[in-house]
């Protein structure tokens, strides 16, 4: 049997053992039989370190430096542009920078590129709304790359918040004013409102909230944000609490005329269903009715009451 060639690759560790016609068919491809070109004597051979940067900063212009320079720092070691990214996206420069982008797999959620330019929609859409200074945005912005809302889902959202709180209930401003602290222009109120949190849910509940907490400070009654938060999650809706509120004050004004202690808890939990409520709301009624024999806008029908708390 012939004796075996070894041919070594620069770029490989090790050596392949061939027979002499495949090793001059390798050595055509750049193979050698000399073991210094393998990978793993040849660890001394570095690239153009300014190559590298160049070549950094014409794929990813939107690096900062340090980014551009760990890139160079890869390209030394390895001359290759596909594992230059690939190590850089190991590095403690990047995860400071775009961590945001790897999911839990390690896979990235979208390029640095894409998410460059997410943001800059992001800001372009705020900027409509008279939010200039992104500086407590930024961590927002993040988090929507993160659960992958897009620039137009964004959009929706700040969109619905604007339509639902400034246009809507323009009462909203002045709570959130008092609630925040802070002077009462719209754009101020908006982006305390949306730096909250940009989830659909949680925005759509604290709009909710407000236009409870709205419609009772216009009917004259004010409590707390954690009050009306609670009726919200009891059920509580915006038309419920206009049809509560704006009919509230007259009703407890009618009971008392008749001797009857009535209260705006017991008119919120008659809203939401509570029983008890409820039948001390219907007992109320009916002596009012029996003694004065007004409707207050009320129609009775059977041994309900409608009109007077139903949304």
């Amino acid at each position: 049997m012939a004796d075996l060639i070894k041919v070594y690759r620069k770029d490989l560790e090790g050596f392949y053992e061939v027979s002499e016609d495949r090793a001059k068919e390798l050595e055509a491809v750049g193979y050698s039989r000399d073991p210094q070109i393998s990978a793993s004597t040849s660890a001394s051979v570095t690239y153009d370190r300014q190559e590298g940067l160049q070549k950094a900063q014409s794929l990813y212009s939107f690096f900062n430096q340090d980014l551009l320079n760990e890139y160079a720092n890869n390209w030394v070691n390895t001359g290759d542009a596909t594992r230059s990214i690939g190590m850089l996206r190991q590095s403690a420069v990047w995860e400071k920078e775009f961590g945001y982008l790897k999911r839990d797999d390690g896979s990235l959620i979208m390029s640095e590129l894409d998410a460059v330019s997410n943001i800059a929609s992001y800001k372009n859409t705020l900027f409509e709304y008279n939010i200039k200074d992104f500086t407590l945005f930024e961590d927002k912005f993040k988090d929507l790359i993160s659960t992958e809302v897009s620039p137009l889902e964004f959009q929706q959202r700040i969109d619905l918040v604007y339509n639902q709180v400034i246009d809507d209930i323009p009462k909203v401003k002045e709570l959130f004013a008092r609630d925040y602290g802070i002077e009462a222009t719209d754009d101020a109120i908006f982006g305390a409102l949306i730096n909250e949190d940009v989830e659909q849910g949680l925005l759509s509940n604290q709009i909710t909230t407000l236009q409870i907490e709205a419609e009772a400070a216009a009917a004259g009654f004010n409590t707390s944000f954690a009050r009306f938060e609670t009726l919200r999650r009891e059920g509580l809706t915006r038309e419920k609490a206009r049809t509560l509120y704006r009919n509230a004050q007259g009703l407890i004004d009618a009971a008392s005329t008749v001797g009857r202690e009535l209260d705006l808890s017991t008119l919120e939990g008659a809203a939401l269903g509570d029983v008890q409520a409820t039948k001390r709301l219907q007992r109320t009624q009916a002596d009012i009715f029996a003694q004065q024999g007004a409707t207050l806008g009320a129609a009775k029908k059977g041994d309900e009451v409608t009109g007077l708390i139903a949304g």
